[in-house]
């Protein structure tokens, strides 16, 4: 491009136009068939990366980039008239670079910047009046960098730096004088919470120490009850404590003890009510669990115990209730290769029997109740089914149905029958990798890649169109 290499443009000016140019040199007869393109103008809707869908008031709230502006929040209702920039709370094309948006009492919350108060947390009501700076817990350009944002009771929980104790747990109710630490974890650089989950009356998360590593804490929402419930690996050597998961009032995860190498664990946040389920794999071997879901008062999880290969297990929190599901690839080569979902009383999952491809599997947590639900990309071909998401009483995700489609959306009911690709996105064999399905009144919104190696933003309609929300990318600058 001529434009980014010419010196007789201001830095500023040149990045932009070197944005602009690169967005619109992209062919746009592929992006969506059914509007035509107008070149010529300026197009305010083409954004790109959508990230962070979530509802509020009958609208979704997401973060976009835009050439102009970059990343800043933006408002839908699903149609183009109703689509905007929400706020561009960081003038300029830099951008505000928006994350972790949670819904909390009619606000949503995200972290960001305006350019002079750094990373912090904000907040919106769906309109640019509304939506406004928290409050700046470290003044300066680096800013507290809240994440983990989390409802929790009557207030939103999040992990903050105030620049004096390091990443410590916070909480809210959305204004300034409701918003304190909550936690004390050895103030100092090294403090680091993460992990939030909410088990019952209780807030899990882990967190580091000098003394103890990175081990299991617990908080019910005041600083005197936030404690460190148990040092699974004695000394300074992390735990390395994963998979968070709450089951009604008790806490799943995995970790590594120093003995029994990684394994599942059950906390009711108290030392002696934290233990060790079961040493699937004996010794210091790790059966690794992981894709941790629960399904009533169940959990389910694929582990390795040496024999089976990574296969589908249950417990009901004791060593003698947890088993093997089914062995759905018999032998140590193993069948899970996705994360595990519930939905409507069954799991569905990706699986290999070892004769087919990795294909969408369900299972009611008993040997007979689970079967393959359809082979996506027949024979031996992998449909690779992932992303995963809930909406209504249907199963959405994407899934390769072979060279001729390529990694476009599928959605499920549960049989043969009611298993469908939705759309072939980017056309041919290119993929469009869709992710983030969300509902939004009669429709299903999503991300996915135009063909062209932009992540736009597509609507699911009733009628069962899908189409582009937003304007396609101009084949050329004005």
């Amino acid at each position: 491009m001529a434009i980014c290499a010419s010196s007789g443009l201001r830095r500023r000016g040149r990045i932009l136009l070197c944005v602009l140019a690169f967005l619109t040199q992209l062919p746009a007869a592929a992006q969506d068939p059914e509007r035509e393109v107008l070149p010529e103008q300026r197009q305010p809707l083409a954004f790109v990366s959508p990230t962070g869908l979530t509802p509020l008031r009958g609208k979704m709230i997401f973060s976009a980039f835009h050439a102009e502006s970059g990343q800043e929040l933006w408002v839908t209702d699903g149609s183009r008239a109703g689509t905007a920039m929400l706020k561009d709370i960081r003038p300029g094309f830099r951008g505000a670079f928006p994350a972790g948006q949670t819904a909390f009492k009619g606000h949503v919350y995200t972290a960001a910047t305006d350019g002079v108060h750094g990373i912090e947390l904000w907040r919106t009501d769906g309109t640019a009046a509304g939506t406004a700076l928290v409050i700046d817990l470290q003044p300066g350009e680096e800013g507290a960098l809240p994440s983990e944002l989390t409802v929790f009771r009557d207030a939103l929980y999040f992990v903050a730096n105030d620049g004096r104790s390091g990443f410590q747990l916070w909480k809210t109710a959305g204004s300034a004088p409701t918003t304190a630490r909550v936690s004390s974890i050895e103030a100092g650089p090294r403090a680091l919470a993460r992990q939030l989950t909410v088990a019952g009356q209780r807030l899990f998360f882990t967190a580091t120490t000098r003394e103890h590593g990175h081990e299991l804490w617990v908080s019910e929402g005041t600083p005197e009850s936030t404690r460190l419930v148990k040092d699974i690996r004695p000394g300074p050597e992390d735990a390395g404590i994963q998979n968070l998961t709450a089951v009604g009032d008790e806490l799943y995860f995995t970790a590594h003890d120093g003995v029994h190498g990684i394994e599942l664990w059950k906390s009711d946040g108290t030392a002696r009510g934290t233990r060790m389920v079961k040493d699937l794999l004996p010794g210091p071997g790790p059966s690794r669990p992981m894709h941790l879901t629960a399904l009533g008062r169940t959990l389910y999880f694929a582990a390795d115990d040496g024999a089976h290969g990574l296969e589908l297990w249950k417990t009901d929190g004791t060593e003698a209730g947890t088993t093997l599901v089914k062995d759905i690839r018999p032998g140590p080569s193993g069948a899970i290769s996705s994360p595990i979902t519930a939905m409507g009383g069954r799991l569905y999952f990706a699986a290999t029997d070892g004769a087919s491809g990795a294909e969408l599997w369900r299972s009611d947590g008993t040997a007979a109740g689970t079967a393959l639900v359809k082979d996506i990309a027949p024979g031996a071909q992998n449909g690779s089914p992932a992303r995963f998401s809930v909406v209504g009483s249907r199963l959405w995700f994407s899934a390769n149905g072979g060279s001729a489609s390529g990694v476009e959306p599928w959605t499920s009911d549960g049989t043969p029958a009611g298993t469908r690709a939705v759309a072939d996105i980017a056309s041919g064999a290119r993929h469009s990798m869709p992710q983030g399905f969300r509902r939004l009144g009669n429709s299903v919104l999503f991300a996915a890649d135009d063909g062209n190696g932009n992540e736009r933003l597509w609507t699911h309609r009733n009628d069962g169109r899908v189409v582009l929300v937003g304007d396609p990318l101009s084949q050329r600058l004005r």
